[in-house]
């Protein structure tokens, strides 16, 4: 496929197709490590806004990440934005996998326990994201 022209019906049907299989198969490892990550509350009743981190889904966005920049300038790097294994790949399974709206949502529950804990996780968050994407980009130079 030629980058930034139109795609004939069938070159988007494989794309379209390509990416859904991709996203369903990230999503879906996502669910499976995130549901690993809910312990039971704590009976006292009272919750500290340590134990609302989805510390799980943290660890998957930066591993995403990295995984992902590390490919995309490494073996995916001639190819094409159109190209199938690409759109597998960046676009479904590592657009999947990583969830920075499901984090914001967990970010809600932290929020009515701690303002400033909620702030804290949200910046922790972006720094470690743009911290793996920094770490992909030195690493592939060696």
């Amino acid at each position: 496929m030629s980058p930034n022209v139109t795609l004939k019906p069938r070159e988007f049907v494989m794309a379209l197709s390509s990416t859904a299989l991709g996203g369903f198969v990230g999503t879906l490892l996502r669910d499976l490590l995130t549901s690993v990550d809910h312990l039971p509350s704590p009976t006292s009743g009272s919750v500290t806004w340590p134990q609302e981190i989805p510390w799980m889904l943290l660890v998957i966005n930066f591993v995403g990440v990295f995984l992902a920049t590390r490919l995309l300038r490494g073996p995916l790097r001639a190819h094409d934005p159109n190209d199938l294994m690409r759109l597998l790949i960046i676009t479904g399974f590592f657009g999947g996998l990583t969830s920075y709206s499901g984090l914001y949502v967990d970010l809600a529950a932290i929020w009515h326990v701690c303002i400033g804990g909620a702030i804290a996780v949200a910046l922790g968050a972006i720094l470690s994201g743009v911290f793996a994407g920094w770490l992909g980009l030195i690493r592939h130079r060696r």
